[in-house]
């Protein structure tokens, strides 16, 4: 065993629930391309290669660049990628006097560490330091004109060529900038799916045409060359066609010359949440920190607020916590005392997984099963770099058998697609919002697509609807609002209809922006009365402004801070009818159905806990109004699985239909490699959509993306169906007592799912909803009407259900105050909007009003 691992094991007393031994292997090396050794980059490349050999697939993609192929390069952690494109860049800029070179990095945290990087080799060929510039949301905007005009090579974020480069892409030098563009290098393009990498793919294709119509001449030296590095991916050269659309040729695992080191991956037992996962995280850093000779380490988990807890309980000056939201100067300090050595480690969250190169991290620390084998092989891939490495996972016996695998199937197992979701409507309209504004500027045809690449299906009629003036469905208004007038600006790469909050310390007028935050994330962590963590200090929230010049939340210092849980609560609705249900996707069988849906999904905090008292809002805000229900309202898509029968449905079998829930959501999430904060599921306060108004469903759970306008993240559940309630039995079988769904429920789901057939849509009249109540609007709530045409706040007064055309078919009405008086609608004219609603169960016959269930508390991020 490794003697790291050996020692903190025996001194730390840790249960060893298996181990896997990753062997080293030496480097295989083949010759540099000739015409590079010759050129003016070779005595720099003779300074890292004295003998003018590389490693194979260094030389090999070497080879195919100088070809004038675009290439991927998917080769494991550890393997020199770097040096690839880094030489092609040079290479390019030293043979032609005013070629320019993009590199994207995916984080801010990579193109710090990668830019000294990029200096380092621009002084070993004779450049000086401005030929290299780093261009992200840190730099004032005033600076990045010349700083772009200046560099013969920039690094990026892809988000600051959203919001800026391609915002100015009529200036003369954005314009001469794309023109010179001879070279784009995308490193970690497997970070490039999901939410965020489905409008970087827009933002890609975009950029290519904006290049395209700036270029007056294209010649073969000035043709847009793409460099994509990987460490995990699977088809290569499918993921980045979709990403760019373009073609690739494939640098694989099967080419790597890198000498590896030995590793050891070491599953102990520990939980791996809450309070106690972070102390056994805390326990094993201040393992790592007594060795001798010292020893460097690195700990993940996927709580945002539990990198500062734990960090707050290792309480070492040597040790600080790493993640999202950080303001430069905290984000800076930390890269550098990590790249100088003076941390002895960090925690961190997803965000310091990728490409960080440390060379000296000997430990590795994971709580909790990591929620892909990607971001496994990440993280393994941060340890062991200059010598032999160890890497923890803290989890329970049964953590990978609850899903159906062994430590050894998980480790064994192939990656996961990158998924694009280049179909999503709301994605695709805010690119064509953003491809009209830049077609303007540059001249073009706005009634077509621009050539050069391929487009996705659909985009053509995006086009067609975000063009000014033009009608388009009421689904679009809200995304078309947020648009506004500065498209670029206002859709974000990273989340779709998301607004964020700045993080303000201080009273009155005195306040410091520390942070920000969106606000999926605000309603777990930064809920009113909350105690927030941020850079290791405690901070108490409270209040949110949600004006439209001031989106901040205000935080004071707090001195006594407890640990607060937030208290959620989700409800779902849907319909049946054919414009409900997604592309004809239902099954049904004779006690229920399947089906692929559209939602209207709403989460909300409605108090927080401490301990195990609860401290509600609707009893808080009677002494403070700012202590008030905070929640994010979005249509999406789902599968909703509705079973009638005893073993499921009624408000006695809710421990049922919740573990059904959160087993499927685990499945789909680890098997589709989506992350956690995407998708959802919820239980309770489900709502069928029927002509007479939304009845509440008891025997029905809904997993749902938890992203506006949703990106069909679930649909695998809906098409292969049965194959996951096998692979739940198969979970209860490996794991026994410890399943998330017991083996007695897992064989009646099988039993059900036998009876499943086709089904068909507008089903409504044939569902039941035996309890009779309703979901209305609670009496007093602030929601838009339909008011001659336009959609204006009201108050509702109540609900009422009315037949007033004679159709024997009573329906849900409300009514609303007007003008000292009182209006009348339908309540498919009513639409949700601020922060000032609610829902409620209404019973028509009884006139009674009942909260809905109870909101649970959360761990909060």
């Amino acid at each position: 065993m490794n003697e790291i691992a050996a020692e903190l094991i025996r001194a730390l007393n840790l249960e060893v629930i298996e181990t896997l031994d990753l062997p080293g292997r030496p480097e295989r090396r083949s010759p540099l391309p000739p015409e590079l050794l010759a050129g003016a980059l070779g005595p720099a490349l003779r300074n890292v290669a004295p003998d003018g050999t590389a490693w194979t697939h260094q030389s090999l993609a070497l080879s195919r660049l100088l070809a004038r192929e675009n290439i991927v390069v998917a080769t494991g952690t550890a393997s020199g990628k770097s040096l690839i494109f880094q030489a092609m860049a040079f290479h390019r800029i030293l043979e032609d006097a005013e070629a320019k070179v993009l590199v994207f990095y995916p984080l801010k945290a990579l193109a710090s560490d990668q830019h000294a990087r990029w200096l380092d080799m621009a002084s070993a060929v004779g450049l000086d330091s401005s030929a290299i510039v780093k261009i992200d949301g840190d730099m004032p905007t005033s600076e990045r004109g010349d700083a772009l005009d200046a560099a013969r090579i920039v690094l990026m974020t892809p988000d600051v060529c959203q919001a800026w480069l391609m915002r100015n892409v009529g200036s003369g030098l954005v314009r001469r900038f794309l023109e010179r563009l001879a070279l784009l290098v995308l490193d970690e393009a497997h970070v490039y799916e999901s939410v965020f990498g489905s409008n970087v793919a827009f933002l890609l294709r975009r950029m290519i045409s904006a290049k395209r119509r700036a270029t007056h001449q294209l010649s073969e030296n000035r043709r847009l060359q793409v460099i994509a590095a990987t460490a995990t991916i699977r088809d290569p050269e499918e993921h980045l066609h979709r990403l760019t659309g373009l073609t690739y040729s494939v640098v694989s695992e099967s080419d790597n010359g890198a000498p590896f080191h030995p590793r050891q991956i070491i599953h102990v037992n520990g939980a791996d949440y809450g309070a106690a996962g972070e102390t056994a995280l805390a326990d094993i850093a201040r393992g790592v920190r007594a060795l001798s000779p010292r020893r460097r380490f690195i700990g993940f988990m996927d709580s945002r607020q539990g990198v500062e807890r734990t960090v707050r309980q290792i309480n070492e000056e040597g040790v600080m916590p790493y993640r999202s939201g950080y303001e430069v100067e905290d984000r800076t300090r930390i890269e550098r005392a990590l790249r100088s050595g003076s941390l002895d480690g960090v925690v961190a969250t997803s965000a310091l997984e990728l490409g960080i190169d440390v060379s000296d991290m000997s430990v590795g620390i994971n709580l909790g099963v990591p929620e892909s084998r990607k971001a496994f092989r990440q993280r393994i891939g941060r340890v062991g770099r200059s010598g032999p490495g160890v890497f923890f996972v803290i989890a329970p016996p049964s953590a990978f058998r609850r899903f159906g695998e062994t430590f050894q199937d998980y480790y064994a197992g192939s990656v996961e697609p990158s998924y694009l979701y280049l179909g999503n409507r709301f994605i695709q309209f805010a690119h064509a919002r953003c491809l009209l504004d830049e077609v303007e500027v540059l001249g073009g045809d706005q009634a077509s697509l621009p050539a050069g690449v391929d487009w996705p299906e659909g985009f053509a009629d995006a086009i067609r609807l975000a063009k000014p003036g033009a009608g388009r469905p009421r689904e679009f208004d809200y995304i078309a609002q947020v648009g506004s007038d500065a498209p670029h600006l206002n859709y974000p790469l990273r989340q779709v209809g998301e607004a964020n909050f700045q993080i303000k310390d201080g009273r009155g007028e005195y306040q410091q922006v520390i942070g920000s935050i969106a606000t999926n994330q605000a309603i777990r962590e930064a809920y009113p009365g909350a105690n927030y963590l941020h850079m290791g200090r405690a901070y108490k929230i409270l209040e949110w402004s949600t004006r439209s010049y001031d989106r901040s939340i205000r935080v004071v210092a707090s001195t006594h801070p407890v640990q607060t849980r937030p208290m959620l609560r989700k409800t779902a609705n849907f319909s049946l009818s054919p414009d409900g249900i997604v592309d004809s996707r239902i099954k049904r069988a004779k006690s229920g159905l399947v089906a692929e849906v559209h939602l209207q999904v709403n989460e909300s905090v409605e108090g927080y806990t401490i301990g195990r008292t609860a401290f509600p809002y609707k009893g808080l805000r009677a002494e403070n109004p700012n202590m008030s229900r905070k929640q994010r309202d979005f249509r999406t898509t789902g599968v909703v699985i509705k079973i009638d029968e005893a073993w499921f449905a009624g408000t006695q079998k809710a421990g049922v239909r919740e573990h059904v829930a959160e087993g499927l959501l685990g499945l789909i999430s680890r098997d589709r490699s989506i992350s956690p904060r995407d998708i959802d599921a919820t239980h309770t306060n489900i709502a069928l959509l029927t002509e007479a108004g939304p009845k509440r469903l008891t025997d029905a759970v809904v997993i749902y993306d938890a992203v506006y306008g949703g990106l069909r993240l679930t649909e695998d559940l809906f098409v292969e169906f049965e194959r996951y309630v096998s692979q739940l039995d198969k979970a209860a079988d490996l794991a026994g007592g410890d399943a998330i769904v017991g083996d007695d429920i897992t064989a009646q789901l099988i039993e059900w799912t036998k009876t499943l057939g086709a089904g068909q849509a507008d089903l409504g009249s044939t569902i039941s909803t035996p309890d009779g109540w309703f979901q209305v609007y609670k009496p007093g709530s602030i929601v838009c009407v339909l008011y001659n045409g336009n959609f204006v706040e009201r108050e509702i007064i109540e609900p009422k259900l009315a037949d007033p055309f004679n159709t024997g078919l009573p329906t849900l009405f409300y009514s609303y105050r007007l003008n000292g008086g009182a209006g009348f609608i339908p309540h498919d004219q009513v639409q949700p909007t601020g922060q000032e609603w609610s829902w409620v169960l209404w019973n028509p016959d009884t006139g009674e009003f009942h909260e809905l269930d109870d909101a649970h508390q959360s761990d909060g991020g």
